[in-house]
């Protein structure tokens, strides 16, 4: 089914229906490009046989590599595309629209699933350093984005004064016995900057922020 490309701080929307699809949403048509993963050639890490020094950030971990087509095929709503997640993260954009997030006095505005809040927790105890994959969002998104994902069962509204880059999420690996070959270790996902042994077998796909200085805020109504 044909992707529509709607003006400017809206969502792209997908099928008969017109159903929204998040900026970070990674579209079929978006393949990873990962056959280029290779080992270095001094055993200490991992490389791709073509890289460019945008294929690392600023901590020099490796990232993904994912075609960039928002808007061709069908959208694969569990899937975040590491550049749009990233660029959203690090530029406090909107996770639905990829417009300006919203943000006041008492911070920017993430939705959590209720669930990420232990049972029998003070609400702004459980919020406070939580780590979060999912870029903050606009109060528009933030209406409609309940209503379509899954994921936000009871969300939970919370404003950070001071979302900071905490480290990456994606897949840990290892060397192999066989020559240049590695493999994957199973992992919680998490890695935080500064840990420079594990980060040279690590490929990240999302960028993590911890959200520190959180406050409950109100859902928006729309009202």
């Amino acid at each position: 089914m044909a992707a529509r490309t709607a003006a400017p701080a809206q969502p792209l929307s997908w099928g008969p229906k017109g159903l929204p699809v998040p900026f970070v949403t990674a579209w079929s048509e978006e393949k990873p490009t990962a056959r280029s993963l290779t080992t270095r050639t001094d055993g200490a890490g991992l490389c791709y046989r073509d890289e460019t020094p945008a294929d690392r950030d600023q901590h020099g971990v490796l990232w993904a590599r994912m075609r960039l087509a928002p808007g061709e095929g069908r959208p694969r709503y569990r899937l975040l595309h590491p550049v749009r997640q990233r660029h959203a993260m690090r530029a406090l954009l909107c996770q639905g629209c990829g417009g300006s997030a919203s943000r006041t006095s008492r911070g920017w505005l993430f939705l959590m699933p209720g669930s990420d809040i232990s049972a029998g927790t003070d609400e702004v105890e459980g919020m406070e350093s939580a780590l979060c994959t999912k870029p903050p969002v606009c109060e528009p998104c933030a209406l409609l984005a309940p209503r379509h994902c899954p994921h936000l069962t009871n969300p939970i509204a919370v404003r950070s004064r001071r979302p900071r880059v905490w480290g990456v999420f994606g897949d840990q690996y290892a060397p192999a016995s066989t020559s240049r070959g590695f493999t994957h270790v199973p992992t919680d996902g998490y890695l935080p900057y500064g840990r420079s042994a594990c980060a040279r077998w690590f490929v990240a796909s999302q960028l993590v922020l911890e959200l520190t200085r959180c406050t409950r805020a109100p859902l928006p109504t729309g009202h």
